[in-house]
């Protein structure tokens, strides 16, 4: 661990964000009383504390903490699962970070499957339970941080997270953008169709700049990309 380039971090950093480090390091000896707290609260705590410092990046992945904190591997993969365990506390916070995830994905494309990376331990497992949930086997898809995914299963991951108040407006967009298709999740199934014969001749079918449109912007222009290729598919 760089102890100079922490020290100038400090001393260069404003002094509202000294003080929010400060506090996130001296929370986890007020909980409940000082002393209580394991030593994993602590390690978790300091690690918000860095990233708030800038020390680490906001989303850091395995291979940042070995190199930033002279951690092995094992221990890297093991506090990014604390620190997703106590920000993933929720249904709703779980469905929120692979929204998050599938908007902007390291994406590519191969046939039918779509391999998706996933830094976080944690949603990997998460991701891992909902495409199981959805009726799809995920034993032998998953290999360390990267997800392998057969289009019919990510369709219908990104249909299950797509809100009950939008799914009608988007079922009607997509018809209408000529993407085929019967129920929501056969009509993105159909849409990454269409974008995997567009992406074609492109390294790997890199599609991941595309997914982020299924959850961004609101449903009316969530599937603009679908409807420019669809067009094209066409002409």
């Amino acid at each position: 661990m760089d102890k100079h380039r922490l020290e100038q971090l400090i001393s260069g950093a404003e002094e509202q964000c000294c003080r929010e480090a400060l506090s996130l390091v001296l929370a986890a000896h007020s909980a409940p009383v000082f002393g209580a707290a394991k030593a994993i609260e602590h390690e978790v705590a300091a690690f918000h504390a860095l990233t708030k410092l800038g020390f680490l990046s906001e989303h850091p992945d395995e291979y940042e903490l070995v190199m930033v904190l002279r951690i092995t591997k094992s221990k890297a993969r093991s506090l990014l699962y604390q620190v997703g365990l106590r920000r993933l506390e929720t249904p709703e916070s779980i469905d929120a970070a692979l929204r998050i995830l599938l908007s902007e994905p390291c994406v590519m494309k191969d046939r039918e499957n779509i391999f998706i990376e996933v830094p976080d331990p944690l949603l990997m497992d998460c991701l891992r339970q909902r495409i199981r949930k959805l009726g799809f086997i995920s034993d032998g898809s998953f290999s360390g941080s990267v997800a392998k995914i057969p289009s019919r299963a990510l369709a219908a991951l990104i249909a299950d997270l797509i809100p009950d108040d939008e799914r009608s407006t988007v079922k009607k967009q997509l018809r209408g953008q000529g993407v085929p298709g019967d129920d929501l999740a056969g009509l993105i199934c159909g849409a990454l169709g269409v974008l995997g014969k567009h992406a074609a001749g492109e390294a790997g079918e890199r599609i991941g700049d595309k997914l982020g449109h299924f959850f961004v912007d609101g449903a009316a222009k969530a599937f603009d990309w679908a409807r420019v290729s669809a067009g094209k598919l066409k002409s």
